[in-house]
């Protein structure tokens, strides 16, 4: 068979590229739409960024989602945990704790991590609070709904990110948590539990990923299709 002979592929090769290519298509279309999602909050800290540090008691609303306050008030009620959080490669739980602002205002704040040692001593020391002055960065309160906690070291344990549920079992309105850290995302202590955050978050490329590899997939499934296709780019290329 000479070299520009046209090559014949299977009718029922040609169909089965025709669904897998097809499938890809839409694979690869729904993991770029996917990456907007994923990154969405961070096109949204980008956007205020250089905002300032909302200091006055305003209404907690999505108009504040990923700005910096630095609000007075005090922590109320047991903290809950959060399973599963680790601190590099210390396991430990995350805390989530109800902030009353001096106006009144509850929210739900996740104040970082404490170790496994002596959790329900630390539960106990964070469940008496004074008056304190919250640092953080608003962000969505997202998540399960309907969640339910196990019990242990004397509160409650849930998993991570059940947001909305843990608003409700703590009375604590969304749409919004706030991240307890510095102003610029930093440590604010050296005890725990420790916070902290990143302003802007960094850029999460898992759905370009997937989305390159769905193509990838397509573009083989196009040379099954139209031979031809790999014989004329290798001409264009030069190859």
């Amino acid at each position: 068979m000479s070299a520009d002979a046209p090559i014949r592929v299977p009718v029922g090769l040609r169909v089965l590229a025709v669904v897998v290519g097809l499938t890809a298509l839409g694979l690869c279309r729904w993991q770029v739409l996917r990456d907007g999602e994923r990154n969405a909050g961070r096109e949204a800290a980008l956007q205020v960024e250089d905002s300032p540090v909302v200091s006055e008691n305003v209404p907690v609303d999505d108009s504040l989602a990923w700005r910096v306050v630095r609000w007075r008030g005090h922590y109320e009620g047991p903290p809950q945990l959060l399973a599963g959080r680790q601190e590099k490669s210390a396991l430990g739980y995350g805390v989530a704790q109800a902030f009353v602002r001096e106006d009144g205002v509850r929210l739900l704040a996740d104040r970082g991590w404490i170790p496994v040692d002596n959790v329900e001593g630390r539960v106990g020391e964070l469940a008496r609070s004074d008056d304190d002055v919250l640092v953080g960065q608003l962000r969505p309160a997202t998540g399960k709904t309907g969640a339910t906690p196990l019990a242990g070291h004397g509160t409650a344990i849930w998993t991570t990110g059940a947001w909305p549920s843990i608003q409700a079992a703590t009375s604590t309105p969304g749409p919004l948590i706030v991240l307890v850290g510095g102003e610029e995302g930093s440590r604010t202590s050296v005890d725990p539990p420790l916070g902290g955050f990143q302003r802007v978050p960094e850029r999460d490329q898992t759905s370009l990923h997937y989305a390159a590899q769905w193509l990838a997939i397509a573009a083989i499934s196009a040379t099954i299709l139209v031979p031809g296709l790999l014989r004329r780019a290798r001409q264009i290329l030069g190859a």
